[in-house]
């Protein structure tokens, strides 16, 4: 097993085995769905959706149909060359609950995330501030990033990261770079829990 998803209330409920075809349902313990955040409606596989859960063995209160808010796709194709016959889902796209809409884009603070952490000049830190820009009320997000190191050019930086992030999202996003350490006070990165990666000022 090279990677496995669950959640709180249910464990883990799927596992990745060495062929990466997906993460395989425990199909015999519950039911997974992708469905329509809006309209409840199954998605077809490889299309996103929130994940809703019913267990099959729970003895306490019951788990019918329960939403994750977890985005994820079922993968196409057939049975695994490991022998699996359960379906399979792709990778935890993000949450729901933090996705941002913007000019009709549907964009998660954790992709951004991804795309951030692939550049080397970057330590990976982020965090993504929604405002409405006036006088237009046009809807803009800048993505704040640290820099690895103080001798990284920020200005090259910024450029790299809005074309990376305009290829694999397909909208245009403001960068801004800082030193590191510079969004300790956005994140909450030495004072919380739970780090901010959204800021929504709409």
């Amino acid at each position: 097993v090279l990677d496995t998803y669950g959640t709180n209330e249910f464990g883990s409920i799927a596992a990745e085995c060495s062929y990466k075809t997906g993460m395989h349902v425990f199909e015999d313990a519950f039911i997974l769905e992708i469905n329509d955040p809006e309209t409840g409606a199954p998605k077809a596989a490889g299309e996103h959706g929130v994940v809703a859960l019913t267990s099959l063995f729970k003895y306490a209160a019951p788990m019918v149909r329960f939403n994750t808010n977890d985005i994820s796709a079922l993968a196409p194709g057939g049975p695994c060359p490991c022998g699996s016959t359960h379906r399979s889902i792709l990778k935890i796209y993000g949450r729901h609950d933090n996705m941002v809409k913007l000019r009709g884009v549907n964009i998660f603070p954790e992709a951004i995330g991804a795309l951030v952490a692939e550049n080397a000049n970057s330590n990976g830190e982020y965090v993504c501030v929604v405002e409405t820009a006036q006088p237009v009320g046009r809807e803009e997000m800048t993505v704040f990033v640290e820099v690895a190191d103080r001798a990284v050019p920020k200005p090259d930086l910024e450029t790299v990261l809005a074309a990376r992030l305009k290829e694999a999202l397909g909208v245009t996003l403001a960068v801004k770079a800082v030193d590191g350490g510079g969004l300790d006070a956005m994140t909450g990165l030495s004072q919380a829990s739970k780090i901010r990666r959204l800021i929504d000022k709409r």
